[in-house]
């Protein structure tokens, strides 16, 4: 048992004993008292002890929370993230292979000598590469990836490296739920086992410390979002962490709505050829008041919470504390994604591009397929005919 624990069931047994001896007190005077009404007494009297008990203890469970860290590290175009509870670590994601050794080397500064957890969230090489480096120099207890194999150098390396160091890899399962230091995490997706993009197959949790949580969605696009919602689980957050680096394709609007995040970390290149924030990502963001935080701005991004509150630090700031920082920078607006419908989040109606019924950007959710509208519940729209 860990000092805290210990510290915390020593305040209950001294408030115990205190009250018992009150209650004591209270049955002897009441015994010597006149009249017949001290066995009622002595009964309201224990009722309400019983409830201070209750009340104190809920106090100090509610204070037992640690202060969780949630590391959005600066990869680049890219995505890497270190999670921190009470001395135990997990990490999602691991960048690109230039940035792998930086990511270690943050591992070390972070005093990391173990990884309780590493989730691949997919097999993209900027987030599997940093991850088949950190595995290089970092024991993990468990290895979270998703389903499907790839036909990249980095995934052959990742499987290799698995086998090599005896390790096995735990498919996520929606719904299962995860230990951390102080902290617990959710998954809550892949929701299939087939998707035509695999970016659909990344693993998505929502990390929860006390009254605060997290949700990390990897490269997830909107077909993966809207079988989240599905799920019935409560995807409410405070700090999201932009799918697809805020492509368009991704953080639709009703997912955001379903979320309803007060923050917005993005991790993204400087000047990356995707355009990654895309403009109508930012769009849903800030139409939703979001405080928005970007790597590419800021370096790196560190959130705080005490259970209650949470806190931003980064490394590229004149303030060593930020906190609800709207960024509404200038955008990359350069886009190399193809757009072959638009959705309207409010009719659910998609269209095409050209059509002279589009609803205003922040309401625009954007499908590469007519398979992909449909199951996010689109229907086609009757003037354009986008189905023909």
């Amino acid at each position: 048992m860990n000092k805290k624990n210990t510290n915390i069931n020593l305040i209950e047994s001294c408030i115990k004993k205190f009250l018992a001896l009150m209650i004591a007190a209270g049955i002897f005077f009441t015994g010597c008292s006149d009249g017949g009404s001290g066995a009622g007494n002595i009964e309201d009297d224990s009722r309400s002890v019983a409830s201070l008990l209750e009340d104190g203890s809920k106090s100090l469970e509610a204070s037992d929370n640690g202060n969780l860290e949630v590391h959005f590290i600066d990869v680049g175009q890219g995505s890497a993230t270190l999670i921190e509870s009470d001395g135990h670590y997990m990490l999602i994601d691991g960048g690109d292979s230039k940035y792998a050794s930086r990511l270690v080397s943050y591992l070390q500064d972070e005093s990391v000598n173990k990884l309780d957890y590493v989730i691949a969230t997919h097999y993209d090489a900027d987030h599997l590469n940093g991850i088949v480096g950190a595995l290089n120099s970092y024991d993990a207890d468990t290895v979270i990836a998703p389903d499907y194999k790839a036909e990249s150098k980095v995934y052959k390396s990742f499987r290799s490296l698995i086998k090599e160091k005896n390790m096995d890899i735990t498919y996520p399962v929606t719904g299962t739920e995860y230990k951390i230091g102080d902290a617990e995490f959710t998954i809550l997706a892949p929701n299939d086992t087939h998707y035509d993009d695999a970016n659909d197959y990344s693993v998505a949790i929502k990390l929860v410390n006390g009254e605060n949580s997290f949700i990390m969605t990897g490269d997830a696009e909107i077909e993966s979002e809207y079988e989240m919602i599905e799920t019935g689980i409560d995807l409410s957050c405070d700090v999201y962490l932009a799918g697809h680096h805020g492509s368009k394709y991704s953080s639709s609007q009703a997912f955001m709505q379903a979320m309803h995040p007060e923050s917005v970390v993005i991790s993204a290149g400087k000047d990356n050829k995707y355009g990654h924030p895309s403009e109508e990502a930012l769009a849903r963001f800030n139409a939703m008041g979001c405080n928005i935080y970007r790597t590419d701005e800021l370096g790196d991004i560190v959130a705080i919470s005490d259970g209650k509150n949470i806190t931003f630090n980064t490394t590229q700031s004149s303030s060593s504390n930020i906190s609800k920082s709207k960024n509404n920078s200038k955008t990359n607006t350069s886009q190399t994604d193809e757009v072959n419908f638009i959705g309207n989040a409010i009719s659910k109606k998609y269209h095409l591009p050209d059509c002279g019924s589009l609803p205003d950007k922040e309401n625009q959710v954007y499908f590469s397929t007519i398979k992909e509208a449909e199951k996010a519940g689109y229907t086609p729209c009757g003037n354009c005919d986008p189905d023909n």
